[in-house]
């Protein structure tokens, strides 16, 4: 069942990748991201704005041809402690479909970004 899940949701890794990211905040409420991705063969670093950091990625996307639209977002600590890890989920609409997306990382932010990214990879099979 495990292996299932996961060829569904984290191990598409086509069209898109995020490589890394790097986020700021202007301290009035407006996130900024500048992250590298890949889309396809090709890296490309974006950037983009909004009222938090899923927002500024999907801001970013949009600059590489991918028009997302989060719907809905849960996430949950998976461990806890120092090296907790969690996972975000985020129903999208992206590609002319309306789906989940599923990410897991140490940083909530990342785990968030990565459930974008594997919304986009799911509606691009």
């Amino acid at each position: 069942m495990r292996d299932l899940f996961d060829n569904e949701y984290f191990r598409l890794a086509t069209p898109l990748t995020l490589l890394r990211h790097r986020l700021t905040n202007d301290g009035e409420g407006r996130d900024e991201i500048i992250a590298v991705v890949r889309v396809e063969d090709t890296e490309h670093e974006i950037q983009g704005s909004g009222n938090g950091p899923i927002a500024a990625f999907v801001d970013a996307l949009s600059t590489v041809g991918f028009d997302v639209r989060v719907l809905d977002y849960h996430e949950h600590a998976l461990t806890a402690g120092d090296d907790a890890r969690a996972a975000a989920y985020v129903e999208c609409a992206t590609g002319g479909q309306v789906l989940w997306g599923v990410g897991v990382d140490h940083s909530i932010v990342t785990a968030s970004l990565r459930a974008v990214v594997s919304a986009v990879n799911r509606a691009s099979r």
